[in-house]
């Protein structure tokens, strides 16, 4: 073989070698990623389905199991339509279950913050929270993705004597797949409380299966 040959052919070799091991590390990757995406179904009522997991919290030392819960379900509307509904506190009690204070402040096109307080059953205490909204305009008109989390601002949502404060994170994800239709994947990781999972599983599960009911009958009730 020619030293020309011999070096086209050590080249290929060395090309062949990386993509080997390049598509041997995503493969590994996607594994990975598929392995710590396995939640189980706990809750039905076709066409909504609610799937848990029990992951750990972000940035907690040291380190706590939480439930995250996550939803997929389909809605006859527009993106912009399920948009408006988050931000109006005007509508809010027609789809979230025993909330009894709500309050948005407006932050710019691309964020806000939320107040919510509610007025939960025994045996779970009334809870709150405060959180900011981040929206990613994926692909215009088709794809948008909503991050949530908990933040602190002592002088727009104080904590109350007896109510305790959630802390969450979460996210919204539109994909406009029609004119008329809107695939939804909602999650949430929300730090356990101290009651007996026994007694705030059925009111966690049930509270969502209404909530996201309510929400889908708001949504396109609006649109018809």
């Amino acid at each position: 073989m020619s030293s020309v040959n011999s070096t086209l052919f050590h080249k290929y070799i060395c090309r062949a070698a990386g993509i080997s091991i390049l598509f041997f590390f995503n493969t590994l990757l996607n594994a990975q990623i598929s392995k710590l995406e396995v939640f189980d179904l706990v809750k039905s009522d076709s066409p909504v389905f609610i799937y848990e997991r029990w992951v750990t919290f972000p940035d907690k030392v040291p380190a706590v199991k939480a439930r995250e819960i996550k939803s997929e379900f389909t809605v006859r509307t527009t993106i912009h339509e399920l948009i408006d509904i988050l931000q109006d506190e005007t509508q809010v009690k027609n789809w979230q279950t025993h909330v009894t204070e709500f309050k948005i402040f407006p932050g710019d096109t691309a964020y806000w913050l939320e107040y919510s307080y509610h007025d939960i059953p025994w045996p779970v205490s009334d809870q709150d929270h405060f959180l900011k909204y981040q929206l990613i305009e994926k692909v215009p008109d088709k794809k948008v993705f909503i991050r949530f989390q908990s933040v602190s601002d002592p002088k727009l949502a104080p904590l109350k004597n007896g109510v305790a404060r959630m802390e969450l994170t979460g996210s919204w994800l539109f994909e406009q797949v029609s004119p008329r239709q809107v695939n939804v994947t909602y999650r949430i990781l929300s730090m356990p409380s101290n009651i007996p999972r026994m007694f705030t599983d059925p009111v966690v599960r049930s509270n969502l299966l209404s909530t996201i009911k309510a929400l889908t009958k708001l949504a396109e009730e609006k649109n018809n």
